[in-house]
């Protein structure tokens, strides 16, 4: 039981960690980067980039492991609310994920190559889109650790 209980917990820290980095950009740095010239937005994108590809991959990968074991142990009840919140956080984990690989990745590798021979590039809209994509991983990631947090508190012992 305290194995449970320690993976449930580990599980929620990662989700904590994940959720806060993307409700960071959405509350604070996604105004700012709306308000700086394009030259200083993808100056900082650069170099936010640069620093956290590796610690992001870190911290999603083992979420996203965690997400899945706390699942797979919480599904021997499956009526039980923890289990039915901690498939909720995955699917919200994995849609930010996917929108994460589909939509902002592919605009930060975009990003690098901003003042080199790219002259059929809307910049504009390469920081508008990124910038809506960060909204709507937001919105899934923070009703994912909401549910999470539900689950926890609400769980029948």
């Amino acid at each position: 039981m305290i194995a449970i209980k320690s993976i449930r917990l580990l599980h929620l820290l990662s989700y904590l960690l994940v959720t806060s980095q993307v409700l960071f950009y959405l509350f604070i740095l996604c105004k700012s980067l709306k308000k700086v010239s394009l030259e200083n937005y993808f100056e900082q994108r650069n170099v936010i980039d640069s620093l956290m590809i590796t610690r992001f991959k870190t911290m999603y990968y083992s979420c996203l492991t965690l997400s899945i074991i706390a699942t797979t142990l919480s599904a021997r009840q499956l009526a039980s609310f923890f289990f039915i919140s901690s498939v909720i956080a995955l699917i919200l984990l994995a849609i930010d994920l996917v929108i994460t690989v589909k939509g902002s990745l592919p605009l930060n590798a975009l990003s690098r190559s901003y003042g080199t021979n790219s002259q059929n590039v809307n910049w504009e809209g390469v920081r508008t889109h990124w910038l809506d994509y960060m909204k709507y991983r937001g919105i899934a990631i923070t009703i994912g650790m909401a549910g999470l947090l539900a689950g926890m508190v609400f769980e029948k012992n």
